[in-house]
């Protein structure tokens, strides 16, 4: 209920309010992104930048973490290239296909029976990532974003839905 009324919320808000979401060279935005792991089935938070190089092209670097479910976490970064393209008349959205690289820092917790000590590890990976997003421009410093991407990681590949709000400067 409460993610019907957010979603009618800022529907309504990009209505209204002028906006373009027409990207130009340099543009720049920060802000905080939720949303689900799937390998471990918890939820993931993370701050975003992106900087536009051009109309189409804009490179979006993350840190984030995953917490903890399953006895697992983990560090994500990313460095992610979108290529954005409005999809309707009034630009005030865009679609992208997003491809980068990615470093996963996975902790595994545990307890050791006999001595009761953490006996936690830690595995570091790079891969790659592969999805798509979907920007809405609520007016010209605020923007809604809704990512899909797939990690490829060894042994820790994961599927990341999130949704997360920017302030464009």
């Amino acid at each position: 209920m409460l993610k019907r009324f957010i979603t009618a919320a800022a529907l309504a808000v990009a209505l209204v309010l002028p906006a373009q979401a027409q990207i130009k060279a340099g543009e720049k935005s920060l802000g905080p992104k939720l949303g689900f792991a799937s390998h471990n089935t918890s939820a993931f938070a993370g701050l975003v930048f992106n900087y536009a190089f051009s109309q189409h092209l804009r490179i979006a670097p993350q840190i984030g973490c995953v917490f903890r479910h399953k006895d697992q976490d983990a560090l994500l970064i990313d460095l992610d290239f979108h290529v954005p393209f409005g999809i309707v008349s009034n630009d005030k959205a865009a679609l992208y296909p997003l491809a980068g690289l990615a470093f996963n820092s996975w902790s595994r917790h545990g307890v050791d029976i006999t001595s009761g000590e953490d006996v936690t590890s830690h595995i570091n990976r790079f891969g790659g990532n592969l999805g798509a997003g979907f920007d809405l421009r609520c007016n010209q410093s605020l923007r809604l974003n809704f990512e899909a991407k797939y990690t490829l990681v060894k042994s820790y590949s994961s599927l990341y839905i999130g949704a997360g709000i920017s302030y464009v400067f």
